[in-house]
Parts: C-alpha cells; structure tokens; sequence
C-alpha cells in the first residue's frame, strides 16, 4: 500500500510531467514561443501604423534560484511550503508595486478547428489535437497563447477593452465551481461572444471561463525588445488562495500557481544618485533577504526592463 507522502511525491511527479509538455515562462523569457509583431506581422501591411503607448514602467524581474526541478520537488514536500510561497507573495505585493505577469498556456481538451495563430508553436509547428485518454475519454489536446495577471498588471497595460468589460477587483478570488471570468483577444470574436462559456486547463486544473471582454483591436504588449499582440491571446486572473485545499493535486496546483504569481516584476523608483548596477542590487538584496527568512530561493534579475502597452492603429 502507497502511504501518503509516496503518494504525494507521484502526484508532484506528474504534474512535473505536464509542466514539462505545456510549460509557461515568464514573458521576457518565452520571447521565441511568443506571437512577435515583427515583419511577418507588420511587412504585409501597406498601411501606415501609429502607436498610441497607454503605460510604461520600469520594471525588475523576479526569479526563482532553484537549480532544478528536484529542488523545487523538495521544496513542494515540505508540510508548510504553500504558506511560505503565499507568505513571500504577501511580501512581494505589500513591500513594492508588483506586477504578477506570466505567460502559462492554457490547454483545451475539444477538436481545434479554429485558427492556428491562437495556438502556441513549437520550432514553428502549432502544439494542437494531440490525442490522449484521460479518465477513459478520448481528448485532442491544444496549447493556446495565455496570460495571467493581477489586477495591478491588468489595470497598467491590459485595461483596452474594445467589448464588454474588464477584470475587477472581485475576478481575482478563487470561487470554486463557478466560472471564470476570461478576455479574449479581438481576433476572437469570429468564433465567440459575450457570455459564452470554454472549458479550460489550467495547470492541470479544468476550468469552465466565461467571456466578459474582448480587448481592443490592436492591443500590444511590449517588455523590452519584445512585442506581444494580444488579438491572438487570451487573458485570466491570477487566483487568490481560498484557504481549501481538499487534497494532494490541489495542493501541488496552488504551489505551481503561487510560483508562476511570484516571478513577477518590481516597479523600479530612483534611489537617489544610484547607477542601473546599484539600483538592481539593492532589489536584489531585499527580494533574497525576505525569501531566506521563508526558507525560499528568489532573486532578481540583472536588467531593469521598458514595460508598456499600446493600441496598433492603421491608417490608410
């Protein structure tokens, strides 16, 4: 008979399996999987294009420092790791002006027969209807663009809504067997409308979302040297922890949620006269100091990004 902790360490194990198969990044990092605005995009436009940029912060990244995926098992075993991990998010939200922005697809388990540009690629193939059982039942898995946020994220750079409404305070809270809220990219309302329902996975997790929005036609997101057309994406809230957590999977769902939110990205004050070095480093310092009172591993990045949104309008 399989005891408990062997039985939570095969539950961590899988979910480790499906990470791997459907894993997110961060934004910066994800930059060749992304949907870029480059001249494939812009090229074949005869239009001219203006830029009308909404938000723009400077912004540092936080990262996790550990070396693999065994570490982060290890850590995933320990009784109270998901109190720590929401205890060093709490930190990060209440300490500095954060910005929880991940890009984590989200997979549907329905026959794709809509555009591939919706979908993530792999060395340049759409990740689309791959066949597999699960609980008996035959599903085509497809990989689609996502983004999560928290409320602050949205409400700088994701608050264009061409239709129906935006996220509010009370999407970011966990309600169990409800639907939740989702936004879509404007090239989505070919295929969808307000009110309609998609069944959903997330992070191994289904979910049943309801549209409430579609973003504005033309909405990019840029970080750094990279631009991310959201007419292709879709975008969810970042769960708040309801205090439940009815078994081993939900718990490994929670940590793999609260280390997506905490690789986030601090807004950058000046301090003083400090150059970019001595500004990154005194992030650095503190983000490390209050991970190590949790018994956690994060860091910062060594670069101060450009973040900003904006609406892509041709004129003819």
């Amino acid at each position: 008979m399989i005891n408990k902790r062997e039985n939570f360490i095969c539950v961590i194990f899988l979910f480790f399996l499906l990470f791997l198969s459907g894993c997110g990044h961060k934004a910066v990092y994800n930059s060749n999987n992304m949907e870029f605005i480059s001249s494939q995009d812009s090229m074949d436009e005869t239009d001219e294009i203006n830029f009308e940029t909404h938000q723009e912060l400077k912004l540092i990244g936080v990262v996790d420092t550990y070396a693999n995926a065994n570490e982060l098992t290890a850590l995933f075993e320990d009784r109270d790791s998901l109190e720590r991990m929401i205890s060093f998010n709490q930190i990060l939200n209440d300490q500095f002006e954060f910005y929880e922005i991940y890009n984590q697809p989200l997979q549907s388990k329905f026959y794709w027969n809509m555009d591939d540009s919706f979908l993530k690629c792999y060395d340049g193939v759409p990740i689309k209807n791959q066949e597999i059982e699960i609980d008996g039942e035959n599903c085509f898995i497809s990989t689609l663009n996502s983004f999560q946020l928290n409320l602050n994220a949205y409400n700088h750079f994701f608050d264009c809504i061409g239709e129906g409404r935006g996220f509010c305070e009370s999407d970011f809270q966990y309600k169990r067997n409800e639907k939740v809220p989702i936004i879509l990219g404007n090239d989505y309302k070919s295929y969808y409308s307000i009110g309609d329902s998609i069944k959903l996975n997330y992070l191994g997790k289904d979910f049943e979302y309801e549209i409430i929005g579609f973003f504005e036609q033309g909405l990019n997101i840029k970080i750094e040297n990279s631009e991310y057309s959201m007419n292709k994406y879709l975008c969810v809230p970042f769960f708040e922890f309801d205090g439940n957590v009815i078994d081993d999977s939900e718990k490994v769902f929670w940590l793999r949620c609260y280390e997506e939110k905490n690789l986030g990205y601090i807004k950058v004050d000046i301090i003083n006269d400090l150059i970019e070095e001595e500004t990154i480093e005194f992030y650095k310092t503190k983000i490390q100091k209050s991970a190590e009172k949790l018994m956690l591993k994060y860091s910062t990045l060594d670069i101060i990004y450009d973040i900003s949104s904006e609406i892509a309008n041709n004129n003819e």
